[in-house]
């Protein structure tokens, strides 16, 4: 059976929530859906207002409206600690002092478990991050893979039901960040649990998620695969934090656009759309150099405006269209949009 099909409500579920700050809003009507087992990335930039919703999901703060569902019950109705949470902060928040164990099986010493449960636990916890061997030792003598690894133990050491992960790479340099977020993602996956990624990195978000949530102004914009939300971007703001190429254009009720600005271009779209001014977005892959005497299907004319290299691929800013004589520039650009 597809884990992501259900036959009743989701595992977990947001309801128009909202949250005010004095006069400004921070969420606006927010709703979202996570299946059972399911990894979710909210993807946003800085003060799109994820912590908010983090901090809502975990009880840090009330929010003003709305309705949040873990499994049917509304966690707004309990108390943080009832709520089967489990949370792994930027930093780890491991303390120096306490062996990996002792930060590990800390949850259950509070909930005063016995030493023979919490010893069970621990090593179980361990075990399920690939840390067995690593009981006795303390975090300064473990990389930051590892270190991230006891802080998700630690997470998931009580009954944990729902997983959140605030910022999980950032405080890695990025040369870390790579590998252990290849890691992150294997360990998700063993874990089994529903999660909730909170990250602004596209990249963390492709890798580590099932589905995206893209959230900008406080406001979902998009909630999809990612594979749909780059190559399908729901609205504008979507296509260009998503850093797509953008063409405005006027549709004509037939299958084909013209780009807008006067140009005499036209792009064959894959549907006919109604009449009127819309943006394409297409993915850079979509995109390649052809020669200059190259015909087809959404072959442009263009000029190169730029060639920056980025380290492994050059970043090309190509005007097309442009009368102005560039004679020993002169390129041809073949664009695919999104079907």
């Amino acid at each position: 059976m597809d884990r992501f099909s259900s036959a009743s409500r989701p595992f977990f579920e947001i309801q128009n929530l909202a949250h005010v700050y004095g006069d400004k809003p921070a969420l606006r009507n927010v709703s979202l859906s996570v299946n059972k087992s399911e990894v979710l990335a909210l993807l946003g930039p800085s003060g799109s207002g994820k912590s908010t919703l983090l901090a809502s999901i975990a009880g840090m703060i009330t929010p003003t409206e709305g309705e949040i569902f873990l499994d049917g019950r509304n966690l707004l109705d309990l108390p943080t600690e009832l709520r089967g949470l489990g949370m792994v902060f930027q930093d780890f928040a491991l303390w120096p002092h306490m062996t990996v164990a002792q930060n590990v099986g800390f949850p259950l010493r509070v909930r005063k478990l016995t030493q023979t449960e919490i010893a069970k636990r621990t090593q179980r916890a361990l075990e399920r991050v690939g840390l067995a061997g690593f009981a006795t030792r303390r975090p300064h003598e473990l990389s930051g893979g590892q270190q991230q690894r006891v802080a998700l133990a630690r997470a998931v050491v009580a009954e944990t039901r729902l997983l959140l992960l605030d910022e999980p790479l950032s405080a890695l340099d990025p040369e870390t960040r790579s590998s252990v977020r290849r890691e992150l993602a294997e360990i998700l996956r063993t874990l089994d649990l529903t999660t909730i990624v909170v990250t602004h990195d596209r990249e963390e978000a492709f890798e580590l998620a099932d589905r995206i949530a893209v959230l900008v102004d406080g406001e979902i914009q998009q909630h999809a695969t990612p594979e749909e939300v780059y190559e399908r971007p729901a609205t504008l703001t979507v296509a260009r934090f998503m850093g797509v190429n953008v063409l405005s254009v006027e549709t004509n009720g037939s299958g084909t656009a013209n780009l807008s600005g006067g140009s005499a271009e036209s792009l064959e779209l894959p549907r006919a759309l109604p009449k009127g001014s819309r943006y394409v977005a297409i993915v850079p892959e979509r995109v390649r150099l052809s020669s200059a005497h190259a015909t087809g299907e959404n072959v442009f004319a263009g000029w190169l405006v730029r060639s920056q290299y980025c380290g492994g691929e050059y970043r090309l800013r190509i005007r097309i269209g442009d009368s102005r004589d560039r004679t020993n520039r002169r390129t041809l650009v073949e664009a695919t949009p999104p079907g």
